[in-house]
């Protein structure tokens, strides 16, 4: 308990002196200082101050504080965990990709997704895609389904074969997830694996999202399948989605225009 109350001290003292400047007494401290004091927090026993000292530096953003907060990803309490992951994406060094990468198969819901988030924020690295990439093999559906958010939010995607071989997962999430993800890599190679999907996937949502991704690549090819999903898909949805690619696609050829999707 007497640590929580140094804490909340201490954030009252950093705020004042954030704030009011020249008029509080004591002087503000150099982030490594901050940081290094609250990296000392890390290991309080009261996990609420763990958290919160978590928190802390996500907001503080030095550095020196990464490797500590890539240990706390493996607190026992899972609030520190997702706080941990969340400031490592803040603090946005690379170096704690494939710590995050492995914890898309964390036992907690929040912290898998704060994972995929802070995934998408820090500096780009090799390893970090193909360790997002290897969660697509594990066994646990929660856990590949926040590999393609994760996915989803990086600047680029390589069209691989675990990606490809994604597209058959039993979990429909996964399959819309990685058709997402096709969409966003800018690959040529993308559009035959989204018409596939548009043509034989047995979900939805599935369809509706590779018609979307269709529209927004543009390729001029694929407008009969669009355009045969507009008429004849079983679902409205889809239907909606293909109706809306075909306008976009054919517009943005014609006069380099976008429209909504029509409802």
């Amino acid at each position: 308990m007497r640590s929580y109350f140094r804490l909340q001290f201490f954030f009252w003292l950093l705020l004042c002196s954030v704030v009011y400047g020249c008029y509080v007494d004591t002087p503000s401290e150099a982030p490594e200082t901050v940081s290094g004091r609250l990296v000392e927090l890390l290991a309080d026993p009261d996990s609420d101050v763990r958290r919160t000292a978590a928190e802390a530096l996500g907001k503080v953003g030095h550095k020196s504080s990464n490797a500590s907060l890539i240990v706390a990803l493996n607190d026992p309490d899972a609030r520190v965990r997702e706080a941990a992951a969340l400031a490592l994406g803040r603090l946005g060094d690379g170096k704690s990709g494939i710590a995050l990468a492995g914890h898309l198969a964390d036992s907690a819901e929040p912290v898998r997704m704060a994972s995929a988030r802070a995934l998408g924020e820090i500096e780009f690295s090799a390893d970090r895609e193909a360790q997002t990439l290897a969660v697509l093999r594990h066994p646990q559906g929660s856990a590949r389904i926040a590999a393609t958010r994760a996915l989803l939010s990086l600047d680029t995607v390589s069209l691989s074969a675990d990606l490809i071989k994604a597209l058959r997962d039993p979990d429909a999430r996964v399959r819309q997830g990685v058709a997402a993800a096709l969409g966003e890599s800018g690959d040529p190679g993308a559009v035959s694996h989204l018409r596939s999907l548009l043509r034989t996937d047995g979900a939805a949502s599935v369809r509706a999202e590779a018609a979307f991704r269709l529209g927004k690549i543009g390729d001029n090819g694929v407008l009969v399948e669009l355009s045969r999903a507009a008429e004849a898909d079983p679902d409205m949805m889809v239907r909606g989605w293909a109706r809306w690619a075909v306008q976009q696609i054919t517009l943005s050829h014609e006069f380099g225009s976008e429209r909504q999707p029509s409802q």
